[in-house]
């Protein structure tokens, strides 16, 4: 991908959000529902996408967690209807 600069202006709002404007969203594949990771590197704020394989480790390190705890050979349903009883 080739690398760009664009710098944009935008206003912080009452509640502390800000817009990315269209050009940049357009460029990052941004639309509702994306995931953007905020940092803040010494006195800058950074936002990063987080893709979709990453969003996918994520999940699959949760699941390996789940999976160590679950019953075996049980629905999810059942599961809560045992812990329920």
């Amino acid at each position: 991908m080739k690398k760009k600069e664009v710098e944009l202006l935008s206003k912080v709002g009452e509640k502390g959000q800000i817009v990315i404007k269209k050009e940049i969203r357009s460029v990052l594949g941004i639309v509702p529902g994306s995931l953007i990771r905020q940092k803040l590197v010494n006195d800058k704020i950074l936002l990063e996408v987080v893709r979709k394989e990453e969003k996918m480790k994520r999940i699959e390190k949760i699941a390996e967690k789940i999976g160590k705890v679950w019953p075996k050979n049980v629905s999810a349903v059942e599961a809560i209807r045992r812990e329920r009883r």
